[in-house]
């Protein structure tokens, strides 16, 4: 035995309460540590899953265009004349074609079309603002894991009746 390991093994021996302290002290963070990081992994796969796959990496809305040039004395509330007028331009028209050509690229998972709009719930004297979504439910299923997510009910329902609907577990909660 070597005189260092010897002298190291000597000084851990000779306070052997301290040394089982220290060392499961150090065994119990470490274990600690290994269990969040799990959690968190878990965390971030489910979140990628649900998140990700609704809100993708490619979001199309509204265009803007340049607004009519034939004024010659700009608008009142203008803040500087010499800037380009734009106007907005709602919704996409041309949908089924970026999606067509999305498809071609490699790291192109899936593609769906979802139509957004904001509403109002009223039950009683509750009201709640909604986000509404529109969705083809075949090429919607392709791009989330919609149907995994479904508390009460089936997909299958809400495929087959076009006058059905889904609605998230906190709205159901307050109606």
């Amino acid at each position: 035995m070597t005189p260092p390991l010897y002298i190291a093994l000597r000084f851990l021996s000779h306070r052997k309460r301290a040394f089982i302290l220290s060392l499961s002290g150090v065994v119990f963070g470490v274990a600690i540590f290994i269990c969040t990081q799990a959690q968190t992994q878990g965390f971030a796969k489910n979140f990628i899953d649900s998140t990700l796959g609704s809100n993708g990496a490619l979001l199309l809305r509204s265009r803007f265009e340049p607004a009519a040039t034939g004024l010659l004395v700009p608008p009142k509330n203008s803040r500087d004349p010499n800037q380009p007028r734009r106007h907005s331009v709602a919704g996409i028209t041309n949908a089924p074609e970026i999606m067509r050509i999305s498809r071609q690229f490699a790291d192109v998972a899936a593609c769906s079309a979802v139509l957004r709009g904001t509403l109002s719930a009223r039950a009683g004297f509750d009201n709640a603002t909604i986000d509404l979504f529109g969705i083809d439910a075949v090429s919607h299923l392709q791009t989330t894991n919609l149907a995994q997510q479904i508390v009460a009910g089936s997909f299958d329902d809400f495929r087959n009746n076009p006058n059905s609907l889904i609605i998230g577990s906190r709205l159901a909660d307050a109606l």
